[in-house]
């Protein structure tokens, strides 16, 4: 199988489970960074369940994998409960939460049925799929669970602010919950992944849907959106490989931190908002 990644992970930690290290479920992989942790970690002989949105989305990936015999693609909506629960077949090792949409647009001029979406997605039924996995998890006294949120839950990001919102609540319950498994002693790890710009085309779709309609900002719409791109043009990573390696060390890690971030320069200015802003 063709190398994914130049940067070497140490093998020695894994788990092993029959002919593979671990069974490992990643929600929202049709593409991007989620597809590419999927290729990578087959590569280092886990079993990947790679899950997808809709059906059109399965067949797609179905036809870009081939034959790569340990990923499995499979449809799962995280916000239908029948397809959360058909997870729990599985006996997996490891959860990654990957799965999440983001609206743009002024927090002034936002649909509530937007908001109350991107809530649904990226908030309640990841979180309805971690309750349902850890528990499974903690009477094995086994298990890791991922969960993907974003530089953005520090760092808030005019014209998408309900996207950071959801990512801040991901980050708050993550952090609450993280405690509360140390309390409980168990052998069960939950992990944050808070990664900053990458080229996805995903933070493209956000901004730019903020410009479908509404009348505070039209006046300035143009500079904000050369302003925006510019931003993006500048500091979005091209390559995914930083991200990927620390979401591998996240699934791989014997001990695992508590949190993993990337791009590395990213990351230290959050951490320097982060410092002044308290």
């Amino acid at each position: 199988m063709k190398s994914y990644l130049r940067i070497k992970i140490n093998k020695k930690d894994h788990y092993i489970n029959g002919d593979f290290f671990m069974k490992i479920l990643i929600t929202g992989a049709a593409g991007g960074i989620a597809y590419l942790t999927a290729l990578t970690l087959a590569e280092r002989k886990h079993m990947v369940y790679l899950t997808c949105h809709t059906k059109n989305q399965v067949k797609t990936v179905k036809e870009k994998l081939g034959n790569i015999k340990n990923i499995k693609v499979m449809k799962v909506d995280i916000t239908k409960e029948e397809d959360r629960k058909k997870v729990l077949d599985l006996n997996i090792d490891c959860l990654y939460n990957h799965a999440g949409i983001a609206i743009g647009g002024s927090i002034i001029e936002a649909d509530m049925d937007d908001v109350r979406t991107n809530f649904e997605v990226n908030v309640f039924s990841s979180f309805r799929l971690l309750q349902l996995v850890l528990r499974q998890m903690i009477d094995k006294d086994k298990g890791r669970i991922v969960v993907m949120s974003s530089l953005a839950s520090h760092f808030p990001i005019p014209f998408a602010g309900i996207y950071s919102a959801t990512k801040a609540s991901i980050t708050s319950i993550v952090t609450a919950l993280q405690k509360e498994m140390f309390l409980m002693g168990t052998n069960v790890k939950v992990v944050l992944v808070e990664p900053g710009l990458y080229h996805t085309g995903f933070n493209q779709v956000c901004l730019d849907s903020k410009y479908n309609n509404g009348k505070y900002f039209k006046d300035i719409k143009k500079e904000l959106y050369n302003v925006e791109h510019f931003i993006l043009r500048t500091f979005e990573k091209k390559k995914l490989d930083s991200i990927v390696v620390q979401i591998v060390r996240a699934i791989e890690d014997k001990f695992p931190k508590k949190v993993y971030r990337a791009p590395f320069i990213e990351s230290k200015l959050v951490k320097i908002y982060s410092m002044f802003k308290s």
